[in-house]
């Protein structure tokens, strides 16, 4: 899975935000604000990437365990497909 190409992270008065462009500001009114772990993986997904690569990436730089990683990856990837984000 990765981000589809027509939304940008952009970093706005400290606050990191997910904006569409193009053709996705036409169907997605509004954006999305993200935290420091959500714009890590925002970050991670512009490449193809599985649901174990970003479990691994949290686990990595946040040092938490596979089990809390885990409901964070598939909490943030079901916000993602909730509003079309995925290609």
């Amino acid at each position: 899975m990765k981000i589809k190409k027509d939304y940008v992270l952009r970093e706005i008065v400290d606050e990191y935000v997910v904006i569409p462009v193009k053709d996705a500001a036409i169907n997605f009114n509004g954006m999305i604000t993200l935290n420091e772990s959500a714009k890590l993986l925002w970050e991670s997904l512009i490449e193809e990437k599985s649901e174990e690569d970003l479990i691994k990436v949290l686990c990595d730089e946040y040092q938490i365990s596979k089990e809390e990683a885990t409901i964070d990856v598939k909490d943030f990837i079901n916000v993602l497909k909730e509003n079309n984000l995925l290609e």
